[in-house]
Order: structure tokens, then C-alpha cells, then sequence
């Protein structure tokens, strides 16, 4: 990487042209993008010098590792779970869209993590590989609107370590970073595509990609990109290759549905429903916060969880781009407006969806989207350092940087004013930063500009993970990581479909987050599945509302007191059968002194104790479950079972004599199929959202139960249009170039 000479203000920038030579410029060589993956790999580790969990936190310790996990162990053993119905609540794989089923990519990923024996170490190497993504996206995302490969490379290494993208998506809630990642590559693609530079099965794969993360806001930055290379297209008046766009766009759109309809056509039993539009502040920044992206320490008051403001800078962006904007030539960001017209319109779009309220339909929590303000704010930078300082009028320059690094200080300060220390070494560092900047460009050596200001976010970076090692506003569990551990430590010991009756805040309240504490006897969110427990308590992102109400049941798995009492009532409506029996228990966790009533040596009738630690009492049933072999929990009097049996997590089939009510062990989530001897049977919603069917009278019937996600029945054959469009646009595309080129 080597920077270009300095220049005075007289000087004019180039202005951004359209290129139609043939052959095409190339974005560059491979050595320049292999150095930027090679840094932010190395960047990416720093976080684990003080927190080796670093990105195995919150939601990725509690679902996606978990999921990740037993879904690639599904597909290593020739299986493609769309339904776990032993998962209960968080068994609708399909449903959850963000678990991305139709994704090959984070298929792949998914075996990986399978093979891997500790979650930690899984969490680590596919985080850094999104990462990673994310750098070259954004490299040749500069490069394509004009940037030379030293700035595009600056700004690259910049985001992925910046504050929202690595303690927020990077750290916790992945399935953002994964579909912001695809984004920076669909619109960089799709815009050299708009140039007639590159084959739209490019920016195709990437926009599928995209939308098949199932993460609607990478899916709502494909409808964006779409827009503005759109109007930049308009703007010049390239109506032809504007069609196309609209055409490739289509085409995107038609692979995604297929991710999104089960979530959207499912809702129905879901407490994930569009919300309105409401504002309750929650995680929605000030155009204040996002001005203080050049400060490392600033701590935004931002309400997000409990403490509740910030504990990591989170709207911190590079440190080097206010204190250098004196230097910058905000000439260059302007040459060639009309070509780069689609930075500023993303870049205001996102504005004004991260200072919305906090609730927009399906989207909330706009804070969120402050990687996606700062995507077109880098472009700009890399642009602009593209053509070198401005070193005239040096000193006053000089005294703007101080200025800049002055009051980004003071405002770190004023938010916190006990992290002095932090402050201050942030100070020396930005300053320092600066000054060695400005220095290599006043004495001609602008070559040395790149080195500078990349040794400067490293360590920017290494003061912030060892002043502020992890995401204080969400949960970090610190569950046990390696997996052949976890199962020795619970698979004997939970046998058969179990229940856990504890909450989070009194188990870590008396045991503490850690293997040794709370861990050597529970669990929550998806973890039990990954020790072999076939547990109900599971993680969802979009629940069962019945059957969480019914259990009190949160969407990380834990349970309230009255769970406990609920458990045993007997179910009139299906022969005096308690909950217990219908869900086909034959575990009981009961966290100590957390059920008021609980008395170990008084279990339900049936059951016993035969564990007691100093944390959880384990209740063992005493006789066989019926049917064995199946789902099956309750047939009525008139209804002789003669055989039930389960293949695989979405069929059953039951032979009977009679009619009458049958209830199986499994939620009746939309979806489900039932006939008795071809003859359709309506599903039903049984006690606590339990499947439920009313059998027609047989002499020797055979029920068959069968599942295919709602929604897929379109989605499906949408997709095969939407690859049929795009890939037979791409083939037409390639085709038409060559015959250009023998005819030239």
C-alpha cells in the first residue's frame, strides 16, 4: 500500500467517471485485499487478550452457537431439520428466519462448528471469517467509487473493529454482521455491474446470499442498494442498465422470501408480530452520539438493557477521521457527484432510520444501523485520502485537529467522568496518531501515511479491549464451552424430555455465572441441546405464545415458580392426564429454594427425587412412558392405539380402532399435516399449544402426521424463478459480451 503525494488546496481532484473501456479496470491484484484480511484477522483476536469468550456472548452463547451446533450435526449425519419438535419453543427452525437454513454458506459454517470441539473456539473462527468479509467488502466498495488501494485499505481495516460492529454484532448478535457483511459486497458488485463492468451473477450471488441470512436488516440494505445504484443510474440517464438493475433486484428478492415467509405466515402463534411505530428511546442514538465516532472512550447514553447506558463505545467509528478532516479534501468527496450520489442517499437514509423510533414494524432498536451510516461516511474518507493531505495553511489546520481531539476528549470525559485514566490515554493516542500523520505528509513521506494510521487503530483498538473487555449491557453466561464436557456433565443425569423450572436471576444470584457454579447443574437457552438433554427449555426469537404462558416460560428458556404447579394439574379434557403426562416428562429440574411450595420429600404422585445438590433437586419419573416409540401422549377411551411411531423429527404415524381426541408431546405449530388413511384431519391446539386432533371413527386406521414450514409451498418455487431469472440473465449477459468482442 503506498499513498500518493500531498497536495495544496489549488489542486483539483479528478472527477469520479464513468468507465466503459474494454477490457475493464480491475478493482486491483490480490495483494493489497490479502493484507487487509491478514490484518483484521490478526485485529480481531485482540478482544480475546482479556475475554477469551469474547464472541461467544449473549445470543451466541445462549442460540446461534447452540443451533449451529446440532444443525451441523443433523447435516453431517444426512439430515436437514427444518422442525425440532424436542426443542419446543425454539425447535421452529424454519420459523426462525435468522437461523438461515437456505443459506449454503452458513450451511457450511455449521458442519465447521459441529467439528469443532469447543464453542468458544467455533464462535471465534467464523466470527473472524465475517469479519474478514466485511474488511474486503468494504475495501473494494471504496475502490469501486474511486478510492486508490492504500485508503480503501485503511478504511477497511477500520469497520470491523469498530464500536457497534465488534462488541454489539461481531460479539453477540451475529446474524447482523453475517448479512451487513453480504451487503457491502452486493452493493460494490452491483454498482461495477451498473457500469457494465461485471457479470450480474455477481452481485446476484451476493444479494442471495443476503437475503438468505434471514436477517431483515440485511435484507433491508439489498432493497436500499437497489435504490441508490438505482438513482445513480437514473441521474446520467442510463435507463437500459436501470431496467436491469430492477431486474437483478427482482430476481434477489424472489431467493429471499423463502427464508422470511414461514417467520411472517407462522406468526399467527407467535409473540413476534409487527409492532406498530412507537418510540420508548430504547437503543436509538442522538446525531450527537454518532459525532463522536473519532472518540475511543466515549460511552453514549444510550439506553440498551441493564446498565442502561452503554458500558463500549459504541458509536466510536476510526479515530483518525474528525481529527484529520482539517487535512481532507472535501473536494474530492464532492467530484463526480452524480456518480457517487448513491453514498450520500444511503448515508442519509440511514440517518434517518437511526435516529427513528425505537419500533418500525419488524424492525427495532435503530441503533442498530449505525455501522450502516458509517459505511458511506468510510467511502468518503477513503476517497478523499485517496488524493493526499492538504498541508497549506498548515498550523491553523493544526490547531483545528486539537480542537477536534479537545472536545471529543472533554465529551468522553463529561459522559464519564470516572474513567479519567481512559480518557487521557485516548488523548495521548489520538494526538499522537495525528501528529505522526500530519508529520509523514509535511515531510514527503505520504507513503508511510498507511502504516500510520493502521498501527494507530490497532492500538486504539488493544486500549479499548483491555480498558473495556467485553459488552456489560448484555447477558455474557459464561456457559462451559467444551462440548464432550457438557455431556458427561448432563447427558446421564437428564434423561428423556426434561423440564427446567429456574430463572436466571435467582440461579446466578446464589451460584454465579460459571462452570463451577450455576453450570454444574443447569442451563438455559439452547445449551442443553448441545449436552445431549432433550430439554423444553430452549432459546427463541419467536416463541409460542400458548405454550409460554401456559409454563411462564421466557425467550432464553427460564421458567417462573407457578410452572411447577401448572405441571401437575390434571387435564380434564384429556382423561385427568396432568401437563406432565401430555408433554411425556420424565425430567424434572426444580432449582432449590425457588418453587414455595416444592418439598422434596413430598413429589407428585409417580415421581421421586433422586438427585439433590446444593442447587437443583431432579425429579426422576418412576414408571414408562406409553408408546415408546412415538409422540403420542393421550388417546381418549374410545381410541385403541395399536401402534405409534416417530421418523424422523416431522413424521408420525399412529394405528388405531375407534375415534376420539389424541394429544402428541409435540406444539402445534402452523404447518402441520394430518390424514387418516389420505383423508385430511384438522390440527388443533391442545393444552399449552400441544398438537391435538380429533380421529374420524376407523376399524383399522392409520393416522400420519407430516410437516412442511408454512409459507414454503410459495417460497420454494419463488426461488427457483428468482435463480432461473438470475442466473439465465447472467448466461444472456456473458453471452452477449463475447459475441461484443469477436465482432470488435
Amino acid at each position: 500500500m503506498t499513498a500518493t503525494e500531498t497536495r495544496s488546496d489549488a489542486d483539483t481532484p479528478p472527477p469520479a467517471q464513468e468507465h466503459r473501456q474494454h477490457p475493464p479496470e480491475r478493482l486491483s491484484g490480490l495483494r493489497t485485499p490479502l493484507i487487509v484480511a491478514a490484518v483484521v484477522g490478526l485485529l480481531a483476536l485482540f478482544p480475546l487478550i482479556k475475554n477469551p469468550i469474547f464472541y461467544f456472548w449473549d445470543d451466541s452463547a445462549a442460540a446461534f452457537l447452540p443451533y449451529w451446533h446440532e444443525i451441523g450435526h443433523q447435516l453431517l449425519s444426512g439430515n436437514w431439520p427444518v422442525l425440532r419438535p424436542d426443542m419446543w419453543m425454539g425447535g421452529n427452525l424454519a420459523g426462525e428466519a435468522q437461523i438461515s437454513l437456505w443459506n449454503p454458506v452458513s450451511l457450511l459454517n455449521y458442519a465447521l462448528v459441529a467439528l469443532l470441539p469447543d464453542l468458544a473456539l467455533a464462535a471465534t473462527v467464523v466470527k473472524v471469517e465475517f469479519l474478514i468479509v466485511l474488511a474486503l467488502g468494504v475495501y473494494f466498495l471504496a475502490r469501486e467509487y474511486g478510492a486508490k488501494e492504500f485508503a480503501a485499505a485503511i478504511v477497511a481495516i477500520s469497520l470491523p473493529v469498530s464500536g457497534y460492529t465488534l462488541y454489539v454484532d461481531a460479539s453477540a448478535w451475529i446474524a447482523g454482521l453475517i448479512g451487513f457483511a453480504y451487503l457491502t459486497h452486493f452493493w460494490w458488485s452491483l454498482r461495477r455491474f451498473s457500469r457494465g463492468l461485471l457479470n450480474p451473477i455477481v452481485p446476484f450471488l451476493f444479494g442471495a446470499l443476503a437475503m438468505t441470512t434471514g436477517n431483515p436488516y440485511g435484507a433491508l440494505g439489498v432493497i436500499v442498494v437497489l435504490l441508490v445504484i438505482g438513482v445513480e443510474r437514473l441521474l446520467i440517464k442510463d435507463i437500459k442498465r436501470f431496467w436491469q438493475i430492477v431486474l437483478v433486484g427482482g430476481s434477489v428478492g424472489l431467493t429471499g422470501l423463502v427464508a422470511f415467509l414461514p417467520l411472517l405466515t407462522g406468526a399467527a402463534v407467535t409473540w413476534r408480530k409487527p409492532a406498530g411505530v412507537f418510540n420508548n428511546g430504547f437503543m436509538v442514538p442522538g446525531i450527537g452520539d454518532l459525532a463522536t465516532m473519532s472518540s475511543p472512550t466515549y460511552l453514549p447514553r444510550i439506553e440498551m438493557f441493564d446498565p442502561t447506558f452503554t458500558t463500549f463505545p459504541m458509536t466510536y467509528l476510526a479515530w483518525f477521521i474528525l481529527p484529520l478532516a482539517p487535512w481532507l479534501s472535501f473536494r474530492a468527496m464532492r467530484a463526480g457527484l452524480r456518480a457517487r450520489f448513491g453514498l450520500f442517499l444511503f448515508g442519509t437514509i440511514y440517518l434517518l432510520m437511526a435516529i427513528a423510533p425505537s419500533d418500525l414494524w419488524l424492525f427495532r432498536w435503530p441503533a442498530r444501523l449505525t455501522q450502516y451510516v458509517f459505511l458511506p461516511v468510510l467511502v468518503l474518507v477513503a476517497i478523499a485520502l485517496s488524493v493526499g493531505l492538504r498541508t497549506s495553511q498548515w498550523r491553523r489546520r493544526a490547531l483545528g485537529s486539537a480542537a477536534i481531539i479537545f472536545v471529543g476528549t472533554y465529551q468522553a470525559w463529561a459522559t464519564t467522568p470516572q474513567n479519567i485514566e481512559w480518557h487521557a490515554a485516548a488523548f495521548v493516542l489520538v494526538s499522537a496518531g495525528t501528529a505522526a500523520a500530519v508529520w509523514v505528509v509535511l515531510k514527503h513521506r505520504a507513503k508511510l501515511l498507511p502504516p500510520v494510521l493502521v498501527t494507530g487503530t490497532a492500538l486504539v483498538l488493544l486500549m479499548q479491549v483491555l480498558v473495556m473487555p467485553h459488552n456489560g449491557n448484555i447477558t455474557p453466561w459464561f456457559f462451559p464451552t467444551d462440548v464432550a464436557e457438557l455431556k458427561e456433565r448432563f447427558a446421564d443425569r437428564y434423561t428423556g424430555n426434561t423440564l427446567q423450572i429456574a430463572e436466571i436471576g435467582p440461579a446466578i444470584g446464589r451460584h454465579g455465572y460459571s462452570p463451577d457454579g450455576a453450570w454444574r447443574d443447569l442451563l438455559f437457552g439452547n445449551m442443553y441441546h448441545v449436552a445431549g438433554v432433550k430439554a423444553q427449555n430452549s432459546y427463541t426469537g419467536i416463541g409460542f405464545t400458548t405454550f409460554a404462558e401456559e409454563l411462564e416460560m421466557e425467550y432464553h428458556g427460564g421458567t417462573q415458580p407457578e410452572a411447577y404447579q401448572r405441571l401437575w394439574q390434571k387435564q380434564q379434557a384429556n382423561g385427568g392426564k396432568t401437563l406432565a403426562d401430555l408433554m411425556r416428562l420424565e425430567t424434572v429440574v426444580v432449582l432449590n429454594d425457588y418453587v414455595p411450595d416444592f418439598d422434596p420429600a413430598k413429589p407428585p404422585a409417580g415421581w421421586s427425587v433422586r438427585q439433590t445438590t446444593h442447587i437443583v433437586n431432579v425429579l426422576h419419573r418412576n414408571g414408562k412412558i406409553d408408546w415408546p416409540d412415538g409422540r403420542l401422549s393421550y388417546a381418549a377411551p374410545g381410541v385403541r392405539i395399536s401402534e405409534d411411531r416417530s421418523t424422523g423429527f416431522t413424521g408420525e404415524s399412529v394405528r388405531y380402532t375407534g375415534a376420539g381426541k389424541v394429544t402428541f408431546a409435540m406444539l402445534a405449530w402452523p404447518g402441520w399435516k394430518a390424514t387418516v388413511d389420505g383423508k385430511p384431519v384438522e390440527v388443533k391446539q391442545g393444552p399449552a399449544g400441544l398438537l391435538q386432533l380429533e380421529l374420524p371413527q376407523a376399524a383399522n386406521g392409520t393416522l400420519v402426521l407430516s410437516y412442511f414450514p408454512p409459507g414454503w409451498g410459495l417460497g420454494i418455487p419463488l426461488l427457483g424463478v428468482g435463480l432461473l431469472v438470475g442466473v439465465g440473465f447472467s448466461v444472456l449477459t456473458a453471452v452477449r459480451a463475447r459475441r461484443e468482442r469477436a465482432s470488435a
